[in-house]
């Protein structure tokens, strides 16, 4: 069985995990938010798993087991007081780290989970990276409710799960240097945003090719390019 520390210190190893605190807050709010749709046997099975001072599991069971990703996204987001796709990315490392160190409960948590949060548990060696690289085969793409809850804010792309697009009305004078701003972004995050240049200004697209679907880091993305938009755009 892994002890409390140990959950917290692998949790907070990936990429993406602020530190201690924040691993410790979404493991309890992963017990809280996922426990209750699993089934009672698994529950157990679950309970017995966890370290001890993560036990008190939820008694109610919620009446809605058929939940998708995005719900569960919403719901860890709430626990957090973050934004839902952070608390998905949140909850998958949490999950995969639990299937690490109870590989006999993977198959019967994976059962009970929606497909994408599955494959987590299913493959938990895979996780890292899984969600904007793609190298497992089972990417993390975001689900239409957390996309369009992520969209919130961001009021100035368009798309769908597959692409977002931002047209900038811009002079051309400022361009080279909103690019370069751009590009520097795009070096800290790993991730290039793809550009168009236009009749009165440019436009810019975020996606993860390798999945052809919009993840977690191109949201982050998408927030940064609005950010060198305001600066750039003001003169900064």
């Amino acid at each position: 069985m892994i002890t409390h520390q140990e959950l917290v210190d692998r949790v907070a190893a990936h990429d993406g995990v602020a530190d201690t605190g924040e691993a410790r807050r979404a493991a309890e709010a992963v017990v809280h938010v996922v426990a209750p749709r699993i089934d009672p046997e698994t529950r157990v099975r679950l309970q017995q798993a966890l370290p001890s001072s993560l036990r008190n599991l939820p008694r109610q069971a919620s009446t809605d087991q058929s939940a998708s990703s995005g719900d569960l996204a919403r719901q860890m987001g709430d626990q957090l007081g973050c934004a839902p796709e952070r608390g998905l990315h949140l909850a998958r490392v949490v999950l995969a780290e639990i299937a690490t160190s109870s590989p006999e409960l993977s198959e019967d948590l994976a059962g009970s989970l929606p497909e994408e949060l599955a494959a987590w548990v299913g493959d938990p060696i895979g996780a890292v990276g899984r969600s904007d690289t793609g190298i497992t085969g089972a990417p993390s793409r975001l689900d239409e409710p957390t996309l369009r809850a992520a969209q919130g804010r961001l009021p100035d792309w368009e798309g769908d799960t597959h692409r977002l697009t931002r047209a900038v009305r811009l002079p051309a004078d400022r361009i080279p240097p909103l690019l370069a701003r751009i590009d520097r972004i795009s070096g800290e995050l790993g991730r290039r945003a793809h550009h168009e240049i236009t009749d009165d200004g440019i436009a810019f697209s975020v996606w993860t090719a390798s999945v052809d679907a919009v993840t977690t880091i191109d949201i982050e993305l998408a927030e940064r390019i609005d950010q060198a938009v305001a600066d750039i755009g003001s003169g900064g």
